[in-house]
Protein backbone atom coordinates (compact mmCIF):
# COMPACT_ATOMS: atom_id res chain seq x y z
CA UNK A 1 0.00 0.00 0.00
CA UNK A 2 1.45 3.52 -1.30
CA UNK A 3 0.29 6.33 0.98
CA UNK A 4 0.91 9.84 1.07
CA UNK A 5 1.60 11.66 4.44
CA UNK A 6 0.75 15.52 4.11
CA UNK A 7 3.26 17.88 5.41
CA UNK A 8 3.47 18.33 9.15
CA UNK A 9 1.24 21.44 10.72
CA UNK A 10 2.77 23.38 13.37
CA UNK A 11 -0.28 24.68 15.08
CA UNK A 12 1.32 27.08 17.02
CA UNK A 13 0.47 29.58 14.39
CA UNK A 14 -2.31 28.04 12.81
CA UNK A 15 -5.59 26.89 13.53
CA UNK A 16 -6.86 23.51 12.96
CA UNK A 17 -7.69 23.25 8.99
CA UNK A 18 -8.47 20.56 6.79
CA UNK A 19 -5.07 19.68 4.62
CA UNK A 20 -5.18 19.41 0.49
CA UNK A 21 -2.65 17.06 0.92
CA UNK A 22 -3.92 13.60 2.42
CA UNK A 23 -5.32 11.86 -0.56
CA UNK A 24 -3.68 8.62 -1.25
CA UNK A 25 -3.23 5.55 -3.38
CA UNK A 26 -5.31 2.66 -3.14
CA UNK A 27 -5.01 -1.40 -2.10
CA UNK A 28 -7.62 -3.48 -2.85
CA UNK A 29 -10.06 -0.60 -3.41
CA UNK A 30 -9.12 0.39 0.58
CA UNK A 31 -8.02 3.97 0.49
CA UNK A 32 -5.87 5.43 3.20
CA UNK A 33 -4.68 9.16 4.48
CA UNK A 34 -2.42 9.65 6.80
CA UNK A 35 -2.08 13.54 8.59
CA UNK A 36 0.53 14.43 10.90
CA UNK A 37 -0.68 17.63 13.27
CA UNK A 38 1.30 18.77 16.10
CA UNK A 39 -0.50 20.62 18.97
CA UNK A 40 0.95 22.86 21.31
CA UNK A 41 -0.84 22.80 23.86
CA UNK A 42 -1.84 19.73 25.56
CA UNK A 43 -4.29 19.64 28.40
CA UNK A 44 -4.21 16.85 31.07
CA UNK A 45 -6.03 13.43 29.95
CA UNK A 46 -8.19 11.33 32.02
CA UNK A 47 -8.29 7.89 32.28
CA UNK A 48 -11.11 6.89 29.11
CA UNK A 49 -14.32 8.98 29.58
CA UNK A 50 -15.45 11.14 26.51
CA UNK A 51 -15.19 15.25 27.05
CA UNK A 52 -18.32 16.58 28.17
CA UNK A 53 -19.21 20.01 27.30
CA UNK A 54 -19.07 22.77 30.12
CA UNK A 55 -22.57 24.21 28.91
CA UNK A 56 -24.79 23.58 25.83
CA UNK A 57 -23.35 25.27 22.99
CA UNK A 58 -25.46 26.97 20.90
CA UNK A 59 -26.34 25.11 17.20
CA UNK A 60 -28.90 24.69 14.49
CA UNK A 61 -31.06 22.71 16.16
CA UNK A 62 -32.56 22.04 20.11
CA UNK A 63 -32.03 18.44 20.70
CA UNK A 64 -35.02 16.77 21.92
CA UNK A 65 -34.79 13.80 24.33
CA UNK A 66 -36.98 10.27 23.49
CA UNK A 67 -36.86 6.58 24.51
CA UNK A 68 -35.62 4.89 21.09
CA UNK A 69 -36.09 1.92 22.86
CA UNK A 70 -36.59 -0.75 25.59
CA UNK A 71 -33.09 -3.20 26.07
CA UNK A 72 -34.57 -6.77 27.47
CA UNK A 73 -32.05 -9.26 29.52
CA UNK A 74 -33.17 -11.97 32.27
CA UNK A 75 -32.36 -8.85 34.96
CA UNK A 76 -35.34 -6.78 33.92
CA UNK A 77 -36.30 -3.93 31.20
CA UNK A 78 -34.04 -0.91 30.60
CA UNK A 79 -35.48 2.40 28.53
CA UNK A 80 -33.16 4.04 26.25
CA UNK A 81 -32.73 7.33 25.27
CA UNK A 82 -31.32 9.18 22.58
CA UNK A 83 -30.89 12.95 22.29
CA UNK A 84 -32.10 13.91 18.56
CA UNK A 85 -30.89 16.84 16.89
CA UNK A 86 -33.11 17.26 13.73
CA UNK A 87 -32.14 20.05 11.04
CA UNK A 88 -35.26 22.79 10.69
CA UNK A 89 -35.03 22.50 6.87
CA UNK A 90 -37.96 19.89 6.74
CA UNK A 91 -35.91 17.50 4.42
CA UNK A 92 -35.07 14.22 4.70
CA UNK A 93 -31.08 13.74 5.56
CA UNK A 94 -28.62 10.69 6.23
CA UNK A 95 -28.47 9.60 10.18
CA UNK A 96 -25.35 9.75 12.34
CA UNK A 97 -25.69 8.11 15.32
CA UNK A 98 -23.31 9.85 18.39
CA UNK A 99 -21.38 6.74 20.73
CA UNK A 100 -20.14 7.78 23.98
CA UNK A 101 -17.56 6.27 25.53
CA UNK A 102 -16.30 5.84 29.39
CA UNK A 103 -14.45 2.58 29.99
CA UNK A 104 -17.62 0.98 28.75
CA UNK A 105 -18.70 1.41 32.49
CA UNK A 106 -19.54 4.94 32.81
CA UNK A 107 -20.17 8.35 30.16
CA UNK A 108 -23.69 9.63 29.10
CA UNK A 109 -25.25 11.51 26.02
CA UNK A 110 -23.71 14.70 26.97
CA UNK A 111 -21.58 15.61 23.88
CA UNK A 112 -23.17 18.44 22.40
CA UNK A 113 -20.35 19.94 20.84
CA UNK A 114 -20.05 17.08 18.03
CA UNK A 115 -23.68 17.01 18.14
CA UNK A 116 -24.19 20.35 16.96
CA UNK A 117 -20.98 19.86 14.07
CA UNK A 118 -22.80 17.40 12.96
CA UNK A 119 -26.72 18.41 12.61
CA UNK A 120 -24.92 21.69 11.06
CA UNK A 121 -22.98 19.73 8.41
CA UNK A 122 -26.41 18.68 7.61
CA UNK A 123 -27.38 15.21 9.40
CA UNK A 124 -30.00 13.90 11.44
CA UNK A 125 -27.93 13.11 14.84
CA UNK A 126 -28.77 10.71 17.44
CA UNK A 127 -26.31 10.75 20.97
CA UNK A 128 -27.49 7.57 22.63
CA UNK A 129 -27.73 5.94 25.95
CA UNK A 130 -26.87 2.10 26.26
CA UNK A 131 -26.58 -0.08 29.14
CA UNK A 132 -23.10 0.12 31.17
CA UNK A 133 -20.85 -2.37 32.52
CA UNK A 134 -20.00 -3.12 36.47
CA UNK A 135 -19.92 -0.23 38.45
CA UNK A 136 -21.55 2.52 35.79
CA UNK A 137 -25.36 1.73 36.18
CA UNK A 138 -27.54 3.68 32.98
CA UNK A 139 -30.58 5.28 34.50
CA UNK A 140 -33.50 2.59 34.94
CA UNK A 141 -30.81 -0.35 34.30
CA UNK A 142 -31.59 -2.04 37.55
CA UNK A 143 -28.88 -5.25 38.33
CA UNK A 144 -28.58 -5.70 34.82
CA UNK A 145 -24.67 -6.16 34.49
CA UNK A 146 -24.50 -4.60 30.94
CA UNK A 147 -21.63 -6.78 29.96
CA UNK A 148 -20.69 -7.82 26.05
CA UNK A 149 -23.14 -8.24 24.01
CA UNK A 150 -25.59 -5.81 25.85
CA UNK A 151 -23.89 -2.70 24.67
CA UNK A 152 -23.73 -3.62 21.07
CA UNK A 153 -27.06 -5.00 21.14
CA UNK A 154 -28.17 -1.70 22.54
CA UNK A 155 -26.47 0.48 19.66
CA UNK A 156 -28.03 -1.98 16.93
CA UNK A 157 -31.27 -1.01 18.56
CA UNK A 158 -30.55 2.34 18.33
CA UNK A 159 -29.30 2.02 14.40
CA UNK A 160 -32.90 -0.02 13.69
CA UNK A 161 -34.58 3.30 15.15
CA UNK A 162 -32.55 6.09 13.47
CA UNK A 163 -33.34 4.29 10.05
CA UNK A 164 -36.65 3.91 10.88
CA UNK A 165 -37.75 6.68 13.14
CA UNK A 166 -41.02 5.87 15.26
CA UNK A 167 -44.00 8.29 14.58
CA UNK A 168 -44.20 9.73 17.40
CA UNK A 169 -40.04 10.80 17.04
CA UNK A 170 -39.01 14.33 15.84
CA UNK A 171 -37.22 12.64 13.46
CA UNK A 172 -40.02 10.68 12.10
CA UNK A 173 -40.12 11.24 8.27
CA UNK A 174 -36.90 12.82 8.39
CA UNK A 175 -34.47 10.39 7.97
CA UNK A 176 -33.78 9.12 4.25
CA UNK A 177 -32.69 5.56 5.91
CA UNK A 178 -28.88 5.89 5.75
CA UNK A 179 -26.83 5.74 9.34
CA UNK A 180 -23.44 6.68 10.01
CA UNK A 181 -21.82 6.69 13.87
CA UNK A 182 -19.33 8.73 15.15
CA UNK A 183 -18.04 6.94 18.41
CA UNK A 184 -15.35 7.96 21.29
CA UNK A 185 -13.01 5.13 22.85
CA UNK A 186 -15.94 2.24 23.96
CA UNK A 187 -18.15 3.98 21.72
CA UNK A 188 -15.78 3.39 18.78
CA UNK A 189 -15.55 -0.36 19.63
CA UNK A 190 -19.50 -0.67 19.48
CA UNK A 191 -19.36 1.91 15.83
CA UNK A 192 -16.59 -0.63 14.49
CA UNK A 193 -18.64 -3.84 15.86
CA UNK A 194 -21.71 -2.17 13.90
CA UNK A 195 -19.73 -1.03 11.10
CA UNK A 196 -18.28 -4.74 10.48
CA UNK A 197 -21.58 -6.80 10.02
CA UNK A 198 -25.19 -6.89 11.40
CA UNK A 199 -25.87 -7.56 14.63
CA UNK A 200 -29.75 -8.06 15.37
CA UNK A 201 -30.75 -7.70 11.83
CA UNK A 202 -31.24 -4.54 9.44
CA UNK A 203 -28.66 -2.88 11.81
CA UNK A 204 -25.28 -2.62 9.60
CA UNK A 205 -23.73 1.11 9.89
CA UNK A 206 -23.35 2.19 6.43
CA UNK A 207 -20.03 3.90 7.47
CA UNK A 208 -18.25 5.02 10.86
CA UNK A 209 -15.88 7.56 12.53
CA UNK A 210 -13.98 5.58 14.79
CA UNK A 211 -11.86 8.00 17.58
CA UNK A 212 -9.30 5.78 19.79
CA UNK A 213 -11.21 2.50 19.71
CA UNK A 214 -10.55 -0.33 21.25
CA UNK A 215 -10.83 -3.60 18.71
CA UNK A 216 -8.70 -6.13 19.67
CA UNK A 217 -9.60 -7.09 23.43
CA UNK A 218 -7.19 -10.06 23.81
CA UNK A 219 -4.19 -8.35 22.17
CA UNK A 220 -1.55 -9.53 24.83
CA UNK A 221 0.54 -6.09 24.49
CA UNK A 222 -2.71 -3.79 24.59
CA UNK A 223 -3.74 -5.84 27.96
CA UNK A 224 -0.48 -5.23 29.70
CA UNK A 225 -0.43 -1.30 28.51
CA UNK A 226 -1.16 0.52 31.50
CA UNK A 227 0.65 3.99 30.63
CA UNK A 228 -2.78 6.09 31.16
CA UNK A 229 -5.09 3.69 31.08
CA UNK A 230 -6.15 0.20 32.16
CA UNK A 231 -7.13 -1.59 29.01
CA UNK A 232 -6.74 -5.14 30.46
CA UNK A 233 -9.05 -4.28 33.32
CA UNK A 234 -11.65 -2.18 31.67
CA UNK A 235 -12.22 -4.78 28.77
CA UNK A 236 -12.00 -7.77 30.86
CA UNK A 237 -15.03 -5.91 33.23
CA UNK A 238 -16.46 -5.10 29.87
CA UNK A 239 -17.01 -8.82 28.60
CA UNK A 240 -17.10 -10.10 32.25
CA UNK A 241 -14.28 -12.27 32.20
CA UNK A 242 -11.13 -12.98 34.78
CA UNK A 243 -7.31 -13.01 33.37
CA UNK A 244 -6.57 -16.31 32.06
CA UNK A 245 -6.20 -18.61 29.61
CA UNK A 246 -10.23 -18.62 28.45
CA UNK A 247 -10.38 -15.35 28.84
CA UNK A 248 -7.30 -13.50 27.09
CA UNK A 249 -6.55 -16.34 24.35
CA UNK A 250 -7.03 -17.06 20.85
CA UNK A 251 -10.74 -18.06 21.05
CA UNK A 252 -11.35 -16.89 24.59
CA UNK A 253 -14.47 -14.68 25.73
CA UNK A 254 -12.19 -11.32 24.74
CA UNK A 255 -11.57 -12.55 21.35
CA UNK A 256 -15.27 -13.57 20.48
CA UNK A 257 -16.58 -10.16 21.47
CA UNK A 258 -13.70 -8.24 19.77
CA UNK A 259 -15.19 -5.98 16.84
CA UNK A 260 -11.93 -6.79 14.59
CA UNK A 261 -12.74 -10.10 13.87
CA UNK A 262 -16.49 -9.39 12.01
CA UNK A 263 -14.24 -6.98 9.38
CA UNK A 264 -15.16 -8.74 5.80
CA UNK A 265 -15.05 -7.53 2.81
CA UNK A 266 -19.02 -6.84 2.72
CA UNK A 267 -18.05 -4.44 5.69
CA UNK A 268 -19.24 -1.10 5.43
CA UNK A 269 -16.12 1.89 5.57
CA UNK A 270 -14.64 3.29 8.37
CA UNK A 271 -12.58 6.08 9.10
CA UNK A 272 -9.96 4.86 11.62
CA UNK A 273 -8.25 7.68 14.26
CA UNK A 274 -5.87 7.68 16.88
CA UNK A 275 -2.98 9.84 18.58
CA UNK A 276 0.60 8.92 18.72
CA UNK A 277 0.51 8.29 22.27
CA UNK A 278 -3.14 7.63 22.89
CA UNK A 279 -3.81 6.04 25.96
CA UNK A 280 -5.73 3.35 23.73
CA UNK A 281 -2.74 1.17 23.35
CA UNK A 282 -1.01 2.04 20.24
CA UNK A 283 -1.38 -1.64 18.86
CA UNK A 284 -5.54 -0.83 18.24
CA UNK A 285 -5.11 1.72 15.84
CA UNK A 286 -2.60 -0.73 13.63
CA UNK A 287 -4.62 -4.01 13.88
CA UNK A 288 -7.74 -2.65 12.92
CA UNK A 289 -5.59 -0.49 10.07
CA UNK A 290 -4.27 -3.74 9.05
CA UNK A 291 -7.47 -5.94 9.33
CA UNK A 292 -9.71 -3.94 6.76
CA UNK A 293 -6.99 -3.28 4.20
CA UNK A 294 -6.26 -7.04 4.29
CA UNK A 295 -10.10 -8.20 3.77
CA UNK A 296 -10.33 -5.55 1.41
CA UNK A 297 -12.98 -3.47 2.96
CA UNK A 298 -13.44 -0.98 0.31
CA UNK A 299 -13.16 3.13 0.72
CA UNK A 300 -11.69 3.26 4.60
CA UNK A 301 -9.28 5.99 5.25
CA UNK A 302 -7.12 6.37 8.22
CA UNK A 303 -6.28 9.32 10.14
CA UNK A 304 -3.19 9.68 13.51
CA UNK A 305 -2.50 12.86 14.89
CA UNK A 306 0.84 13.45 16.08
CA UNK A 307 0.90 15.86 19.47
CA UNK A 308 3.12 16.29 22.19
CA UNK A 309 2.31 14.46 25.21
CA UNK A 310 0.75 16.07 28.21
CA UNK A 311 2.23 15.38 31.44
CA UNK A 312 1.00 11.91 31.85
CA UNK A 313 3.07 11.22 29.05
CA UNK A 314 -0.20 10.61 26.64
CA UNK A 315 -1.88 12.27 23.76
CA UNK A 316 -5.52 13.23 23.47
CA UNK A 317 -8.06 10.78 23.18
CA UNK A 318 -11.48 9.92 21.80
CA UNK A 319 -13.48 13.33 21.62
CA UNK A 320 -10.69 15.55 23.18
CA UNK A 321 -9.78 15.69 19.54
CA UNK A 322 -12.80 16.22 17.64
CA UNK A 323 -12.34 20.05 16.50
CA UNK A 324 -9.13 18.91 14.79
CA UNK A 325 -11.18 16.02 12.63
CA UNK A 326 -14.36 17.25 12.62
CA UNK A 327 -13.86 18.81 9.14
CA UNK A 328 -12.13 14.99 7.89
CA UNK A 329 -14.37 12.99 9.79
CA UNK A 330 -17.92 15.17 8.03
CA UNK A 331 -16.12 15.02 4.53
CA UNK A 332 -15.75 11.21 5.17
CA UNK A 333 -19.28 11.11 6.34
CA UNK A 334 -21.13 13.03 3.56
CA UNK A 335 -18.98 11.22 0.66
CA UNK A 336 -19.71 7.77 2.39
CA UNK A 337 -23.36 8.66 3.21
CA UNK A 338 -25.18 11.18 0.05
Amino acid sequence: MKTKTSPTINLMNHSPARSDNLDCDSRRACGFRIASVIIALITTLTLIPTLRAAQTRRGCATPVIEQYGVAHSSFGDTPLRWRAFIPTDGQTHPAIIVIHGGEFRSGDFDDTRTDQDLVCAGFCVFDIEYRLAPPGKLQGQGSDPGHYPEQTDDVATAIRAARNPARGSVAFGRVNGKVGAVGGSAGASHAAYCAAAPTLGGDQLDAAVLLSGAYDFHDPASLIDTRCAQFGTDVRNYVGCSPGPACDSNGGLLDLASPYRRFTSSSSPVLIIATNLDPMPPNQFTILVNKVAAVGVRNCEQLLITERPGPDGCTRHSFEYWPVVADEAIAFLNTSLN
